[in-house]
């Protein structure tokens, strides 16, 4: 679940793979199959998959498949596309890149960076406030958190996440957004999760190891900075383009029932990857490892968290806003706090379900209403208080409308028995209201 390490380690590349377009000899190509296949066998997570697609990619070259094929960079997409064929896992691939070839030769060791690499990454990590973009509270008192990457849990990164946590600890409910999270480390996927257990650590995953033979539990932490949220409502958005690391804190909120996942079937990506040289020119990043869900003894590998609540990932937001606003109106026992939820399921409803309203339906409604106008301009209504600047008016039922930029204010028309327009009301948000009879 590494994949975002290594895309962070190419950045950090000055060399542009990319603009090369070195030859590759046809003699080459043979040792590199050989050497790919060899790999593959010894350290990808599946062996017998392994070795089908080692004896695929062999009998290509032997039909002369490749011979086509003049540089380095066509040769590995070649055969990363014949291996996918084999066997899909959207972790593995064959890449041109003498650049991470050096950078890789001067590693500790095949899977641990040097200093200097890791110092670059704390770097990025920083800068990048450890995958946090953005943490908000959402009307109706529900928190967000918009998460791009699970960074590595450095010294500092706690102190970001702690943060984090400490803004929305206060909140009825909250929303974790992975729609355009990549993956990174399990171990940040274990700090994030901590947040909304109790103090009694839970077993939720193991990564078992095929090349060292090993297996690591994680359980969620005894101990974390802060506030913990082990009651609060919570939700995870997703979307296909959330993998790995994000999928796995999706995957794992889901099997223990401790949040609602809305939005699209994630990527499917579960393996762990390391890097290998083939040659000076070509990498191979190969799962070596596969995630064991301690719920379902397997992981999303190939198939992707499927949601709860499928919803197109642009929408999910609002679905999960109208989710929560609905289970805190079913237990909310306060009047004044009900209105208030009230309030903003309207405006959430009219954002998931916009209302249109034939031109004939908004002529009736323009005209002046004391020291307040509403106007029809093209297909839509405008409002004007005296001496400020006209807002649009945006319907949430064909009588009431939200006005734009002003999220506690609303209007209401209210008409006769004849179904004529006679008065605006001007809504507050807590019930209060101004109310301007028409004068034209």
């Amino acid at each position: 679940m590494k994949k975002s390490f290594w895309t962070l380690l190419l950045c950090l590349l000055c060399f542009s793979a990319a603009a090369q377009q070195l030859t590759i000899p046809s003699t080459e190509k043979d040792s590199v199959v050989e050497r790919v296949a060899a790999l593959l066998e010894q350290n990808y997570v599946f062996p017998d998959k392994a070795k089908e697609m080692g004896n695929y990619i062999r009998s290509q070259q032997q039909r002369k498949v490749y011979d086509g094929v003049n540089n380095y960079q066509q040769f590995a997409a070649a055969l990363s596309s014949d291996l996918q064929k084999t066997h899909r896992d959207g972790h593995l691939n064959l890449k041109y890149n003498p650049g991470l070839v050096k950078m890789l030769k001067n590693w500790k060791s095949a899977s641990e960076p040097g200093p200097e690499v890791m110092q670059e990454h704390l770097r990025i990590a920083e800068r990048s406030n450890f995958g946090f973009t953005k943490v908000e509270r959402l009307p109706g008192n529900i928190g967000y958190i918009n998460f791009t990457q699970f960074f590595p849990v450095s010294e500092q990164a706690p102190q970001t996440v702690a943060a984090a946590m400490a803004f929305i600890a206060n909140t009825d409910a909250v929303i974790i957004d992975l729609r355009q999270n990549g993956g990174g480390h399990p171990e940040m996927v274990q700090l994030v999760m901590s947040y909304f257990f109790d103090e009694k650590p839970i077993h939720y995953n193991s990564i078992y190891d095929r090349p060292r033979n090993t297996t690591k539990e994680y359980h969620t932490l005894a101990e974390v900075d802060g506030k913990r949220m082990p009651k609060t409502d919570l939700y995870v958005l997703t979307s296909s383009s959330t993998f790995s690391a994000a999928e796995e804190l999706t995957y794992n909120l889901q099997s223990l029932k401790r949040a609602t996942i809305v939005g699209e079937t994630t990527a499917g990506g579960a393996h762990p990857v390391q890097p290998f040289i083939v040659n000076d020119q070509l990498v191979l990043d190969i799962p070596i490892a596969r995630s064991i869900n301690a719920i379902t003894q397997t992981n999303w590998e190939g198939t992707g968290v499927v949601p709860d609540i499928k919803v197109e990932a642009d929408r999910a937001l609002l679905q999960a806003q109208e989710l929560a606003l609905n289970k805190l109106l079913l237990t909310s026992t306060d009047a004044q706090n009900k209105a208030s939820l009230e309030w903003e399921l309207q405006h959430v409803k009219s954002e998931l379900q916009p209302v249109q309203l034939e031109k004939k339906v908004m002529s009736r409604y323009a005209g002046t209403y004391g020291e307040r106008i509403v106007s029809l301009q093209g297909n839509e209504l405008y409002y004007q208080q005296k001496g400020k600047a006209q807002r649009r008016l945006i319907p949430i039922t064909d009588t009431m409308f939200r006005i734009e930029g002003l999220p506690h204010l609303r209007i209401e028309m209210v008409k006769d028995a004849s179904g004529n327009v006679r008065k605006l009301l001007e809504l507050q948000a807590g019930s209060s209201f101004n109310e301007f009879a028409r004068s034209n």
